[in-house]
């Protein structure tokens, strides 16, 4: 799980090897060229760039639970919010689906709903 993104630098080498990798495979059809690599980083126009780690991650929704927060960026699916207490929860929106979206009135703050709380760590895999 990302908990946070590696340096631009870092993040262009890794998808350099992949290219690498998958072009020296054997069996590509004819019908398919190799374009040159080339990187183009979307980690600034997500809102990714800089972006302080994650603290946690929603694990489902509850009935009468809150999610609230300053949406920091959004990718994919996740939505990164800056929570109340200064932390950063994604919330995958697939998580949604069939429940109401409503502006909290209350003046609560905070998440209400299972989180998952991630440790910084090594992530098995891209980035």
């Amino acid at each position: 799980m990302r908990t946070s993104l590696p340096g631009r630098a870092e993040r262009a080498r890794e998808i350099e090897e992949l290219h690498r990798r998958a072009g020296a495979l054997a069996g590509r059809p004819e019908s398919l060229e190799r374009a040159p690599f080339e990187v183009v980083d979307h980690a600034g126009v997500f809102g990714l760039e800089g972006l302080r780690p994650m603290t946690g991650v929603v694990t489902e929704l509850t009935p009468g639970g809150v999610v609230a927060g300053r949406l920091l960026a959004a990718a994919g699916p996740d939505l990164h919010l800056g929570t109340a207490d200064g932390g950063v929860v994604v919330l995958d929106t697939r998580l949604m689906s069939g429940w109401e979206l409503a502006g909290d009135r209350s003046g609560a703050a905070g998440v209400s709903v299972p989180v998952k709380s991630v440790e910084r760590g090594v992530q098995g895999g891209l980035f």
